[in-house]
């Protein structure tokens, strides 16, 4: 499921994989920071915004645990780059919830932490992000703001396909 939930993602797919989760004990969700953030953004896809927050905070747990746990198998699992992801995407679902609750300056800190964290070469979650912010800096009413994200998000979704728009 950890490894087929990125592609579910970008399919919108979250049906299948809240019904994928839910077949699960939740003993197993809760320690896999993968899977809790995986929940955590299905929650927030499918409006239940009242329970995202207990999931993001146990795959924030998870983490913590296996970077603790260097010489684990956990740590090893949870390779950089995925740790890094996940803290984005933590980062990313907070944002899209304090939009949804009306609270933009949480969504625009939030993204931001986001964007901090996401490599460099993920141009599509980079896009995304970065059209994101503008959404909420424009909600804000800071319109130059919302241009410059905007406008960064399109030059990572220009990367993508190489060209011109």
């Amino acid at each position: 499921m950890e490894q087929v939930w990125p592609a579910l993602r970008n399919l919108q797919q979250e049906t299948t994989m809240l019904n994928w989760i839910k077949a699960l004990p939740d003993s197993l969700i809760r320690d896999r920071p993968a899977l809790s953030v995986a929940y955590a953004l299905v929650l927030l896809n499918t409006g239940q915004l009242e329970a995202v927050e207990a999931r993001l905070q146990d795959a924030e747990r998870g983490l913590a645990q296996a970077a603790g746990l260097s010489d684990s198998q956990e740590a090893q699992r949870i390779e950089e780059k995925q740790h890094w992801s996940l803290r984005a995407s933590i980062a990313n679902a907070r944002a899209f919830r304090a939009q949804a609750l009306g609270d933009f300056a949480g969504a625009i800190t939030y993204t931001q932490q986001a964007l901090a964290l996401l490599p460099t070469e993920d141009d599509n979650e980079r896009g995304v992000t970065a059209a994101f912010l503008g959404l909420a800096y424009w909600a804000r009413g800071d319109v130059k703001a919302a241009y410059q994200s905007f406008a960064e998000g399109l030059m990572s979704f220009q990367m993508l396909g190489g060209s011109q728009i």
